[in-house]
């Protein structure tokens, strides 16, 4: 007949005790006696196993008393095991909720703070922007400015020879109109003009 190697799953010594209608102190030393681990997990010819009684010679009183509180204690210890190690799983997967949990607000914090980054620099972004677009204003006003002034200046030049021109024919003509003047003023004759008669006074005769 085939071996049955179903697992069946017991967390604590007494439900598996229960199971075989035995002691605990029976149970241990049954999985002593024929080389079965205690690990929580059992097969059915295992438990099987545990159910029968263990045969050999009779022991007296006093080593009955002694096997029963060994049993006892090692039962004790099994059970103390059994809890540090149902304790050792809890704390395990209280540390990994709480691996979890770090996890999630790590990246938490990360995606804020790399949103509050992103946002900085689509505001520093903007801001250059802004400042480049009111430097192009700025730099086209000048420029415009410096052409008009350039416009003017060209035209000043443009203008100075005919404009120098005029002055020059207008001093000339000032010149020619007081050389004009000045010749009919020669040109006239000269008036003489009469004296007085020079009257004397009488000379008194003695």
């Amino acid at each position: 007949m085939a071996e049955n190697k179903e697992i069946t799953t017991y967390y604590t010594v007494e439900e598996l005790a229960r199971l075989i209608k035995a002691s605990r102190s029976t149970v241990y030393n049954r999985a002593k006696k024929y080389g079965i681990k205690l690990g929580g997990e059992y097969t059915d010819d295992q438990i099987h196993t545990l159910g029968k009684p263990i045969k050999g010679v009779s022991k007296t009183p006093i080593e009955r008393i002694r096997i029963q509180l060994d049993n006892e204690h090692k039962a004790e210890i099994g059970v103390l095991e059994q809890k540090h190690a149902l304790e050792l799983e809890s704390l395990r997967r209280e540390y990994e909720i709480k691996v979890d949990e770090l996890k999630s607000s790590n990246a938490t914090i990360v995606a804020a703070l790399e949103a509050k980054q992103a946002k900085e620099v689509a505001d520093i972004e903007r801001e250059h922007d802004r400042a480049a677009k009111a430097w192009e204003h700025t730099r086209d006003t000048l420029e415009k400015q410096l052409q008009g002034m350039s416009n003017q200046m060209n035209e000043l030049t443009a203008r100075l020879p005919r404009l120098v021109g005029e002055v020059v024919n207008h001093q000339l003509k000032l010149a020619e109109q007081r050389e004009q003047r000045a010749k009919k003023a020669s040109a006239q004759p000269k008036t003489k003009t009469k004296k007085a008669p020079n009257c004397q006074p009488k000379c008194n005769t003695y």
